[in-house]
């Protein structure tokens, strides 16, 4: 794997990681308080965590040219 793509999986994991933390938290505080607002934060940490792999798998394995 070349180093352009090392960093770009690296940056993907990077949002999957973010994607994780915002879902942990945005459910956690769903919880907690019970406001919809939060539910929408966990929903978005699960769509990051989601393009963060499509983007890491396509990184890592070259994809479609």
């Amino acid at each position: 794997m070349s180093d352009t793509n090392t960093v770009a999986v690296r940056r993907a994991l990077l949002l999957v990681f973010a994607g994780i933390a915002l879902a942990v938290i945005g459910a956690s505080l769903a919880t907690a308080t019970g406001r919809p607002v939060w539910r929408a934060v966990a929903a978005a940490g699960a769509l990051a965590q989601m393009i963060g792999w499509v983007f890491a798998v396509h990184y890592r394995r070259g994809g479609a040219a």
